[in-house]
């Protein structure tokens, strides 16, 4: 038995995710794990379907387990993103391989950009640049370049690159003993909104044919429902919440700093959509995704206390009879929960966390119509 754990938020789940896994499985994985994002993912915007339905996908094409990274931490900057999904692999103590899709395949330059962004030379370096760079990635990017090459540094330019090398960075800092195996990216970028007829289409392009109800078929390996997520419903949702907050409300959401509370709290004030809100606040220093994260946060209730920490237990989505042997393998230093009424148990964090995610779970309901009822968290059957 060979475990392997992937993460990822299946927003959907592709023919790329599909080919991911076989390659995963042709690196010698008999079983594998996948810790997806629930129903706000990272780039601050709701999952074009419920977590249900996308963790039931995975497992009919080719996972055996899916497991919730918890709002916190799917709906944050790469390092958290990457610190919370690894963490929960770890937690499980049968994972042996960490297999992750990335423009880049070779895992020992990967390897060396993860130990060169968390070096102390490395954070002198950066200190230096950040004053000189109009943003933080920038500024990273010349780091590395300086430390150990330009070709080195071009890889924190590719989205999966730079999870990738988190995942290792992660890994290594908690110690997880995990091989690691990346996979090729095949077809369009991460971001491209074209859709090139090869089998393979980004993320971004399958989302938009299907919120235009175009043909994206031949680039799923599943039928999906009909019915889709509308995150424009969000919008009046968005600008109530915000327009209720002081500044100093604004400032407890993830990766406030400089002031920028204070920008939001004037933008709402004049914008009439999400949309226009976010372009009333993104400057160079302020890129738009980490507006989203932050204003999701605002209205979801994420406070920057919240991911400070680690994922504190392990929550079920979806599983096939493989999942159950991974399971029965397991030796958790986490609670294992497959059934929201086991939840009533925990107390602290954990019931906190659970509380923020199954509040988030009801303004989900909101981007459906007709509208979803609540309690999504509570009916589901996992097994």
């Amino acid at each position: 038995m060979k475990t392997a754990a992937v993460v990822a938020e299946y927003n959907p789940f592709h023919c790329g995710h599909r080919y991911q896994l076989e390659k995963t499985r042709e690196a010698g994985a008999t079983h594998i794990v996948a810790v997806m994002s629930g129903n706000f993912v990272q780039r601050g915007e709701a999952a074009i379907f419920d977590k249900f339905t996308r963790a039931k996908t995975a497992v009919d094409c080719g996972a055996d387990l899916v497991v919730e990274l918890p709002l916190p931490w799917a709906m944050s900057t790469a390092q958290n993103f990457a610190r919370g999904a690894i963490s929960l692999a770890g937690a499980l103590g049968c994972v042996d391989m960490l297999s992750f899709g990335s423009e880049c395949d070779d895992v020992t330059a990967l390897e060396r950009v993860a130990q060169t962004v968390y070096s102390a030379e490395f954070e002198l370096k950066l200190a230096e640049l950040l004053p000189q760079c109009v943003s933080y990635a920038n500024a990273r990017e010349q780091a590395v370049a300086a430390l150990c090459g330009a070709q080195f540094a071009g890889l924190l330019a590719n989205p999966n690159s730079i999870l990738a090398v988190e995942y290792i960075a992660a890994a290594k800092k908690f110690g997880f003993d995990f091989e690691f195996n990346a996979v090729r990216r095949m077809g369009d970028g991460y971001n491209s909104l074209s859709a090139s007829g090869n089998g393979f289409a980004s993320a971004s392009a399958i989302r938009r044919l299907i919120a235009s109800r175009s043909d994206y078929f031949s680039y799923v390996p599943v039928t999906y429902p009909s019915e889709f997520a509308d995150f424009s419903k969000l919008d009046t949702a968005v600008l109530y919440a915000l327009r209720k907050m002081s500044a100093d409300e604004i400032a407890l959401a993830p990766d406030i700093s400089e002031g920028l509370e204070n920008r939001i709290f004037e933008a709402v004030r004049i914008s009439g959509s999400f949309d226009e809100l976010i372009e009333n606040i993104k400057t160079k220093r302020y890129p738009t995704a980490r507006i989203r994260r932050i204003i999701m946060s605002l209205l979801l209730g994420v406070k920057a206390k919240h991911s400070q920490g680690l994922p504190p237990y392990i929550r079920i989505l979806a599983c096939n009879e493989k999942g159950r042997e991974i399971l029965s393998a397991a030796n958790p230093s986490l609670p294992v929960v497959a059934r929201a009424s086991q939840f009533r148990q925990f107390d602290g964090i954990a019931g906190e966390i659970f509380t923020l995610e199954c509040t988030a779970d009801d303004i989900y309901a909101l981007c459906y119509s007709p509208v979803r009822e609540c309690g999504a968290d509570y009916k589901a059957k996992v097994f």
